[in-house]
């Protein structure tokens, strides 16, 4: 089968495990488009170098409106990958209201009008309302484009029922998104050691640990008055670890400030996605303390399958997919209730060794063998084995 695969965001090498994996594939012969670079954070980054043998052909285009996801368009490579990958079926992984969606199926009806499409969403909340974006715009881009479109695969199962709600009649499919979980399993105690010196952590101390954006959405406030509070009611010497950068990054840390938090907390700015599989191995435990903000609720929690095959503890909030992707592989709090946190922190820091070694084991279990990207790429051909062989019907 002639696959075109189409993501902006495999100009980083990290998501293009995906398709290194799919690639792989014995009756797949894939050809992958992305964009040249991306804005992220507010830093642009340009696409990571193919690795010498990978398994697919690579087209890199340009695009208007470089890290706006829903926004953006190819104004260059998109025409040349339909050429090149002569498709017999499309795997659009985009969202289905942006303008990279209309374009696609825009000029796959002119040059491939046959030809099977199956997409990939995030979407968990709606198709019809946007918070960030004109709504009425993104809403009727959807309507076009859903009806286009032969298998959904989604991140969540909420993005299912969204697709229930609009009438999407095609078969949907929840999957596992990928993560490369050989990366933060094979973390060496010797980095672990030298990371702990770098940022002056006793030997003795217990690592609570978040990674990700800091803003109001992702629930900082909620871990530093949970954080807080733990101290006060505990002997054991503990430190909160926090990477990342955001918007709201004065206002929380001047809240730890409040709190009396200065001593206890390390705090690192934004790291490569490289880079990051060290601090979450170093971790002794992991919070994702999310809440849900207008038409935002988190959709899958990349951190969490990380944390869970690094072997490191995994709490998260009830918000969105946490709970699904969680499983029982760690614990839910509450979401937007700093005492219930609290509560969920303190059992987790008082495990005893047989319990955390246990959870420990079923998490890594759990990121292995629903999470990794070959697991991913083997029910992403599925789909694209079914629209393949469905093509006349």
């Amino acid at each position: 089968m002639r696959v075109l695969l189409i993501n902006s965001m495999f100009f980083n090498s990290v998501y293009r495990r995906c398709a290194d994996e799919l690639g792989k594939i014995e009756d797949i012969d894939l050809t992958v488009l992305t964009v040249e670079g991306w804005e992220m954070n507010g830093k642009y980054r340009e696409a990571d170098a193919l690795q010498v043998e990978s398994p697919y052909h690579f087209i890199i285009g340009k695009t208007f409106w470089s890290g706006k996801e829903n926004r953006g368009f190819y104004v260059s490579g998109l025409l040349r990958a339909f050429n090149i990958a002569q498709p017999e079926v499309i795997y659009l992984m985009e969202e289905p209201f942006s303008l990279f969606a209309i374009q696609v199926l825009s000029l796959a009806a002119i040059l491939f009008p046959n030809t099977p499409v199956v997409f990939f969403t995030w979407t968990n909340l709606s198709l019809r309302q946007f918070d960030y974006r004109p709504s009425v715009w993104y809403s009727n881009v959807s309507r076009w484009v859903l009806p286009r479109l032969q298998y959904g695969l989604t991140a969540n199962s909420d993005a299912i029922k969204v697709l229930t709600e609009e009438n999407f009649s095609a078969p949907t499919k929840m999957v596992g998104y990928g993560v490369d979980t050989d990366s933060f399993r094979s973390v060496s105690e010797s980095t672990k050691r030298s990371l702990r010196e770098k940022l002056d952590i006793p030997n003795e101390a217990t690592i609570v640990g978040f990674i990700g954006r800091m803003m109001w959405m992702k629930g900082l406030d909620l871990l530093l008055d949970s954080f807080a509070k733990l101290k006060r009611n505990t002997d054991k010497p503990l430190i909160l670890l926090l990477v990342g950068s955001g918007t709201d990054e004065p206002e929380i840390l001047s809240r730890a400030n409040d709190l009396g938090l200065s001593s206890s907390i390390r705090h690192i700015t934004s790291v490569p996605q490289t880079e990051v599989p060290p601090y979450i191995a170093l971790m002794d435990i992991l919070v994702l303390p999310s809440r849900r903000v207008r038409m935002w609720a988190e959709q899958f929690g990349r951190v969490l399958v990380e944390a869970m095959a690094a072997r490191t503890l995994v709490i998260g909030s009830s918000s969105g997919a946490i709970p699904e992707v969680i499983g029982n592989a760690g614990f839910v709090f509450e979401e937007n209730n700093a005492n219930d946190l609290f509560r969920v922190l303190s059992q987790v820091v008082n495990l005893s060794e047989d319990e955390k070694n246990r959870m420990l084991i079923i998490g890594e279990e759990r990121a292995a063998n629903q999470y990794s990207w070959k697991k991913f790429a083997e029910e992403s051909s599925e789909a694209i084995r079914y629209v393949y062989n469905n093509r006349f019907a």
